[in-house]
């Protein structure tokens, strides 16, 4: 039976929607609490190191990451177990070492560097955030091994572990009034520990990587990898300036780091918000299956996969989107009080851009089934356009300034990638996904900031009434033209159990 069956795909889609679901919630219930416990500044020196791990896979990149995705799933499905093991091994043993390195060469320039981002004082603290992006690497390698064996129970549900252990750690420092840098460090390096050991453990169970001892691949595969592994390291290196944790640097040098805390807080909410995409909620799921597709299906199958990725990211994001536009200073008073309250209309203004930009997942895996990596390498050229933008806009525009700057370049590069696949990358329903969204989601944007101006309450009220109406126009938009034919014949071909009468309900089959 292939790993890349109905059945298959259904159990991880549940697997991955529940697990999902529990991190994504405990996620949130951590970032409140987060944002209400600790100070401005440690906030925003919290955000730039993270920022750090981006920065970090790029210059340690080496294509290994992508190199697995891309090739473990194909090995699988030809029954080539011992190439799929030796491909981990290699990969997992490489991002190590690369990765140690930086954060050595990162400690050693740290005296000349850091004081540009104001981040001087924190050298002690990365070190130990060290241990953090170490933990962060050798888990991401294992998670994606696990999604392309299907085993997606165990990758998604030790990121749920991760979750929830730190929600608990960074609660019970707050409690105490006792939520720092240093504090919320700790808390994540016991929760990424205790993720990466349960990996580990689901890993040599399942996996067999037993099977790499001995195994050599064949020079010619050798060749095959590494031409598509130096493409894709060049193309991670060219990726860090479009990466919107990087404007996090610009915003500390050209202001301080409680303006990074500002910018970080709105776009990791647009971030959040995204993970409950389709095509990031089933990304370990939708991959190995994407990349498993028969050459001779491919011109057939691939505009209708990438129109059903593109069409149920739309369906989650548009209505977010609406939502923040009618409601967004009462979602920042009602869960994050008045510390960012000031610049709320920073929050639809990222989820504009976001939703703008639900074409990247889509058209990114089209040009790597197509093993385009070079075209991919080559839209990075708008890295250059990001930086003069966030230069020119930062000091006039601040955080919103930034926010144009990375929003506008990450469409400019995803505009440039689909231009040269776009053969495969077809919006079958363009136009009736757009004017169904227009019409549904602008009536509800309408119906709520009128609402608003007859109705004298508190924001908690107000916010109630936008979730009826957004229930509301949900279900209309559901039944709309927003989902092809073809969308909703490969949902009920997957979805066909006890959860099909469900989607029959809601309008989706």
């Amino acid at each position: 039976m292939s790993l890349y069956d109905r059945r298959h795909a259904r159990r991880s889609l549940f697997d991955t929607v529940i697990f999902r679901a529990l991190s994504q919630a405990a996620t949130l219930a951590g970032y409140v609490v987060m944002v209400r416990a600790m100070s401005r500044e440690a906030f925003g020196v919290y955000n730039l190191l993270y920022a750090l791990i981006p920065v970090i896979s790029t210059v340690a990149s080496l294509g290994l990451e992508q190199t697995l995705r891309r090739y473990q799933p194909e090995y699988l499905r030809a029954n080539e177990h011992a190439a799929a093991a030796r491909l981990v091994s290699v990969v997992s043993g490489a991002r190590l070492a690369t990765t140690a390195a930086v954060i050595g060469l990162i400690l050693l320039t740290w005296d000349t560097v850091a004081p540009v981002f104001q981040l001087g004082p924190y050298r002690q603290t990365f070190a130990i955030f060290g241990v953090v992006v170490l933990l962060h690497f050798q888990a991401r390698v294992l998670q994606l091994s696990l999604a392309s064996y299907m085993l997606h129970r165990y990758g998604t549900g030790m990121l749920t572990v991760l979750s929830v252990v730190r929600l608990i750690a960074w609660s019970a420092f707050a409690l105490f009034g006792e939520l720092t840098l240093q504090a919320a460090i700790l808390s994540d390096i016991a929760a990424y520990a205790l993720a990466y050991t349960g990996l580990r453990a689901a890993h040599a169970r399942y996996c067999r990587p037993g099977l790499a001892r001995g195994f050599r691949f064949a020079p010619q595969e050798r060749r095959r990898m590494l031409r598509y592994a130096i493409a894709y390291n060049f193309n991670d290196a060219g990726s860090i300036m479009l990466n919107v944790r990087a404007d996090n640097f610009f915003i500390a040098a050209l202001m301080n780091p409680v303006a990074v805390g500002i910018y970080a807080f709105y776009t990791r909410l647009a971030q959040m918000a995204g993970n409950l995409l389709p095509t990031r909620m089933f990304e370990n799921v939708v991959q190995p299956l994407f990349f498993a597709t028969r050459r001779e299906d491919a011109d057939r199958r691939l505009p209708v996969y990438f129109t059903a990725l593109l069409n149920t990211s739309l369906l989650v994001q548009v209505p977010m989107l609406a939502f923040t536009i009618a409601y967004h200073r009462e979602l920042v008073e009602v869960f994050f009080g008045e510390k960012y309250l000031e610049h709320s209309a920073m929050l639809p203004l990222v989820f504009a851009f976001a939703t703008v930009n639900v074409i990247a997942n889509p058209i990114t895996l089209v040009a790597q089934y197509a093993e385009k990596p070079h075209i991919i390498l080559l839209s990075k050229i708008f890295a250059i356009y990001n930086v003069a933008a966030l230069l020119l806009l930062i000091p006039r525009a601040g955080v919103a300034g930034a926010a144009v700057a990375s929003g506008s370049a990450a469409l400019l590069k995803n505009l440039f990638i689909w231009w040269h696949v776009r053969h495969s990358a077809r919006w079958l329903n363009a136009p009736a996904v757009l004017s169904a969204s227009v019409l549904v989601w602008g009536t509800f944007i309408a119906a709520g900031l009128g609402l608003k101006a007859a109705l004298q309450a508190p924001p908690l009220v107000h916010l109630l009434c936008g979730v009826v109406l957004a229930a509301a126009a949900g279900l209309i938009y559901l039944r709309s033209a927003v989902l092809s034919p073809a969308d909703r014949h490969l949902f009920a071909t997957v979805l066909h159990g006890r959860e099909a009468r469900i989607l029959r309900w809601l309008g989706v089959v």
